[in-house]
């Protein structure tokens, strides 16, 4: 039995346990792809009343247990809300071309019926009967080839409108279809919503089972884990940044003595190019010191400030205020920018957690990252050590 069943059988009791987990698989039927992909993912704890009391430390640890995959959860209703959003744009711009359409055809359905009235009222009085009844037999064997050439016309013109018709056929299947893509995630993002929301019941139902003393203790040991972290990463990020610099000084010394050699003023500061060999794009550090100004600001569901943040929605910020584009998407993010080894990360890169990539940070110096973690913490420094590292990428 894992550490999950097992404290949950503790917090929930055996019996209440075997028969919520039985009415659980059975509901999972009627989940859709994306949310029954997320209990697979996350595994649903059940939300039974607990029988036997647990040690602190194991509450501890199930309470987290439970965060991190609301935060996970969270991160794929992040995704799909994101990509309503996109779809939501191109849905209205295929709406406006399928009006402009429309009207094309109505025009031209105006200009169709002339064409037919004009052959109706002509249908019986062919070029040979014209020649009989004219008494300007010249004139109007002078304008037999503009009466082709009419005619040629007119039937171009048909078959104009009727591929402006095909035209408006399929432009209305792909709205009709990209509109029931968009109810379909819809009901994805309710059903992602709720299987979050249910993960932080249970957390909750698990501190309630504690007594005021306990909860005290564990948001003590919480509070003093966060403020050491902190306080680590400073110092790891203070660092990381002078090594950087002194690099800097290093590589750029031959450029100034070389510069004094020729006698010029070697007073204006190396280029940026020159910097980014040591210190990544040299906008990295930048994007590093805005997460670092959220620190101590709370994790919310797809949070991108300006005073809460989910783990994506922080470095989508951090880079866009160096002008990097991100999308609000730990995985989207995962296939951006340059890959980087963990060798060589430098402050700023992404990094990314879980194989899963449901999880991101930004490269804070000497193994750590600043990171909003998950519901109940806040936007900290933790050590990467502490989660599965999936990779690492350089935006910009």
């Amino acid at each position: 039995m894992n550490f999950t069943a097992r404290v949950t059988s503790r917090v929930f009791g055996g019996s209440r346990a075997r028969s919520m987990r039985r009415r659980l698989r059975l509901a999972a039927l009627g989940l859709t792809s994306v949310a029954l992909a997320a209990l697979f993912v996350f595994p649903a704890s059940v939300p039974a009343v607990a029988d036997p009391p647990v040690t602190v430390a194991e509450a501890k640890a199930l309470i987290e247990h439970l965060q991190t995959d609301a935060a996970g959860i969270d991160e794929q209703y992040t995704g799909v809300k994101e990509q309503i959003a996109r779809g939501r744009a191109q849905l209205k711009l295929k709406q406006a071309d399928v009006e402009a359409q429309a009207d094309k055809v109505a025009r031209m359905r105006l200009q169709v019926g002339q064409v037919a009235l004009a052959q109706f009222q002509n249908r019986n009085l062919d070029t040979a009967a014209h020649l009989f009844v004219t008494p300007d037999t010249e004139g109007f064997l002078s304008q037999i080839s503009t009466v082709q050439n009419v005619s040629e016309n007119q039937n171009s013109v048909l078959q104009q409108y009727q591929q402006a018709q095909a035209n408006l056929g399929a432009l209305e299947h792909s709205a009709k279809t990209d509109l029931a893509v968009l109810s379909e995630q819809e009901k994805q993002l309710k059903s992602l919503a709720a299987a979050s929301d249910n993960k932080l019941e249970q957390a909750k139902k698990v501190l309630a089972k504690l007594t005021a003393a306990q909860r005290k203790q564990i948001a003590d040991a919480e509070k003093e884990a966060t403020a050491k972290a902190n306080a680590e990463g400073r110092a790891a990020t203070k660092a990381a940044t002078a090594k950087a610099k002194a690099k800097g000084r290093a590589a750029t010394k031959p450029a100034t003595e070389k510069a004094k050699a020729d006698g010029q003023a070697a007073t204006k500061a190396p280029p940026d190019s020159t910097r980014s060999s040591v210190t990544g794009s040299g906008k990295g550090a930048k994007a590093l010191a805005f997460a670092k100004a959220q620190l101590g600001e709370p994790y919310a569901r797809s949070g991108a400030g300006p005073s809460s943040w989910d783990c994506s929605g922080l470095t989508m910020k951090a880079w866009g205020s160096v002008g990097v584009s991100l999308p609000h998407s730990s995985r989207q993010q995962y296939s951006r920018g340059k890959i980087v080894a963990k060798s060589d990360l430098q402050l700023g890169d992404l990094v990314f957690f879980y194989s899963d990539i449901h999880h991101v940070g930004l490269y804070a110096g000497n193994g750590q990252v600043i990171h909003a973690p998950r519901p109940g913490k806040s936007v900290e420094y933790i050590k990467m050590s502490y989660m599965p590292y999936a990779g690492a990428r350089r935006p910009g």
